[in-house]
């Protein structure tokens, strides 16, 4: 079978990362066995020799007018807002190339290019939670929803940043393949398996801490220690300095959620790192992340992630 043509688009100011990721995984979807395999080409609409954001430079080819292209991934970077601006004829380019493509992928802001273009008007996407806000109002067309790893809308899909981009190429192996070979890249890249495209873009205990500024980073902290100690929100206005109703009151302001609530977040976040990384036992696992049965446990991390432990220990 003719192998399947992958068009990775590159300008001046992209993320390597966001390129180099979703190309490894397909190249060893090939050395795994991909039947057909991935035919990857790092391309740009100049076919010159492309500066990345992080300095170095990259040798891109020509696009081919004559070129079957299967999958165009769009990557993101610093430089997808002045790709549009200082080249008027990038945005109709671009077009032009996601019309005769068969799937189209951005990854992290290649949303940004891809919303330019019209393509995601009236779709649903995704792209670093740093940027949704702003992708929002930019282009309020678009159905942008900003917890998600990555999002398939007909033939467009479109990830958060960084890491989610490999998520979304095991996604695409998946369904080209079988998720035998997309288990089998994922072990030999050493990433989870089919982390859900739903589940949230980032470390709940961290946004906790950046979201708290200073004034509980010290009561956060130490429940992130001590997960296993049983706290009350007594006790936790006790730390802060605060009566009850003001602590109550000022850690939802500041936080946006409730101390018990947050609580909750740090153990389920715990409990799944020792459910991706050791073999211990559920009920060994829910008294170390803090919780008080095996029930609980489960019921709070079907919560958080809409899964159940088993599912998250098995996608690992």
């Amino acid at each position: 079978m003719p192998a399947r043509q992958v068009v990775i688009l590159v300008f001046d100011g992209v993320q390597p990362i966001d390129f180099s990721g979703p190309a490894q995984a397909l190249i060893t979807a090939n050395e795994e066995g991909a039947s057909p395999p991935y035919m990857v080409s790092v391309r740009a609409f100049t076919g010159e020799k492309i500066r990345t954001a992080s300095g170095f430079s990259i040798n891109a080819e020509p696009i081919d007018s004559a070129l079957d292209i299967d999958t165009l991934i769009i990557p993101g970077g610093p430089g997808v807002h002045d790709a549009v601006q200082k080249n008027p004829e990038f945005k109709n380019a671009l077009r032009q190339l996601c019309e005769r493509s068969r799937r189209i992928c951005s990854i992290c802001t290649g949303a940004f290019l891809l919303a330019q273009t019209g393509m995601l008007t009236d779709r649903r996407a995704v792209t670093h939670w740093r940027s949704c806000g702003r992708l929002s109002r930019e282009f309020p067309q678009v159905q942008v929803e900003s917890e998600s790893l990555f999002l398939k809308d007909g033939k467009i899909w479109t990830s958060a940043g960084v890491t989610a981009g490999i998520d979304l190429t095991l996604a695409l192996i998946q369904e080209d393949h079988d998720t035998s070979l997309a288990a089998k890249v994922a072990r030999r890249l050493v990433v989870y398996l089919r982390r859900p495209g739903g589940q949230n873009q980032y470390s709940e205990p961290l946004s906790l801490q950046e979201a708290s500024g200073t004034h509980y980073a010290d009561l956060l902290q130490r429940m992130i220690d001590k997960p296993e100690f049983a706290w009350t929100v007594e006790y936790m206005a006790s730390i802060a300095g605060q009566s009850l109703r003001s602590f109550h009151r000022q850690f939802k302001e500041e936080l946006g959620t409730t101390p018990s609530k947050a609580l909750e977040k740090i153990r389920t976040e715990l409990a799944r790192t020792y459910l991706h990384t050791t073999d211990m036992r559920m009920k060994q696992i829910a008294a170390k992340a803090g919780f008080d049965s095996e029930d609980s446990m489960r019921d709070a991390i079907v919560r958080q992630f809409g899964l159940s432990p088993k599912e998250m220990r098995e996608r690992f």
